[in-house]
C-alpha cells in the first residue's frame, strides 16, 4: 500500500493476483528420485548418418584417410552429416544403449556432442569388449578402432582426462588392463593416473616417438606392438 499508493483492497487483488499454487511434498519427492544414469538417444538418428556415411564420397575419403576399414564403418555404425561436415561417432552406455554420438569436423579438429551426453559415465567401445580377457585403453575413437580392426579388445576414453566414473567400470570390468597413451604431456598424465588408480592391474605400453598416437600407426605396426608387449610379458614372467 505504500510502496504502490494503492487502496488495502486493491493491493490484497494485487498480491492474490502473484499467488502461485505449489504442492510442497510433490516437489521435494520429484527432487529425490534418481535421476537415471544413461537416456536413450534417438536409434533412426545415428542410423539415417550411418547411411550417409557410406554414400558420402566425402565420409569414405576421411575415414580412408584414418585407416578406418568400410566393414568397421559398419561395425561401429560411423555417420556423416553433410550439413555440419562432421563425422559421427556412436557412444553407447556399458550395457549397450545408445547414448549419443560424438562429431568431429572433416576440416580441422571440432568437436560437437549431442545434448548432455554421459562422455564421463562410460567408455567408447565397452559394451562389445567387457567379457574380454584383456583391455587396450586410448583416448581416441578412432584409435580403438584402429587396434579394433588389429584383433585387439579396446576401450577409449574419450579424450585424456578419465574420470572417476570410468575408473570404476574399468575396475569393473577388467584385471588386465594396458594402456597406450598418446606421445605428449597430457597422455603420460593420463597412464600415470591409471597405474595410481588401478594398480597391478595396469600395465603401460609406450608408443615409439616417432607416433604421435596409434592413428598414425599401420596394421603391421600395431600388430607388432601387441606382439612385443607379450613378448615383454613373458620374458619377465619367467
Amino acid at each position: 500500500m505504500q510502496q504502490t499508493s494503492r487502496t488495502y483492497f486493491e493491493a490484497s487483488r494485487f498480491i492474490k493476483s502473484k499467488e502461485v499454487l505449489t504442492n510442497l511434498e510433490s516437489e521435494i519427492n520429484q527432487k529425490l528420485i534418481d535421476k537415471p544414469l544413461y537416456v536413450q538417444f534417438d536409434v533412426s538418428e545415428v542410423e539415417r548418418l550411418s547411411t550417409a556415411a557410406l554414400q558420402s564420397a566425402r565420409a569414405k575419403d576421411y575415414y580412408l584417410g584414418r585407416n578406418i576399414s568400410k566393414a568397421s564403418v559398419v561395425r561401429f555404425s560411423l555417420g556423416y552429416s553433410e550439413v555440419r561436415d562432421m563425422v559421427t561417432i556412436p557412444i553407447h552406455a556399458p550395457d549397450g544403449m545408445l547414448v549419443g554420438f560424438v562429431g568431429r569436423s572433416v576440416e580441422g579438429k571440432d568437436f560437437k556432442n549431442t545434448p548432455k551426453l554421459p562422455k564421463g559415465k562410460t567408455l567408447f567401445n565397452l559394451h562389445r569388449v567387457k567379457s574380454s580377457r584383456q583391455v587396450y585403453v586410448v583416448e581416441s575413437s578412432f584409435d580403438a578402432i584402429r587396434l579394433d580392426q588389429c584383433g585387439l579388445s579396446a576401450v577409449a576414453s574419450l579424450g585424456a582426462s578419465v574420470s572417476a566414473f570410468q575408473v570404476d567400470l574399468l575396475k569393473k570390468y577388467f584385471n588386465d588392463i594396458i594402456v597406450i597413451a598418446d606421445n605428449d604431456e597430457a597422455g603420460n598424465t593420463m597412464a600415470t593416473n591409471l597405474k595410481d588408480k588401478l594398480g597391478s592391474s595396469v600395465s603401460i605400453l609406450r608408443l615409439d616417438q616417432k607416433y604421435k598416437d596409434v592413428g598414425e600407426m599401420d596394421d603391421e605396426a600395431i600388430r607388432a606392438l601387441s606382439f612385443d608387449f607379450d613378448a615383454s610379458i613373458a620374458a619377465l614372467l619367467k
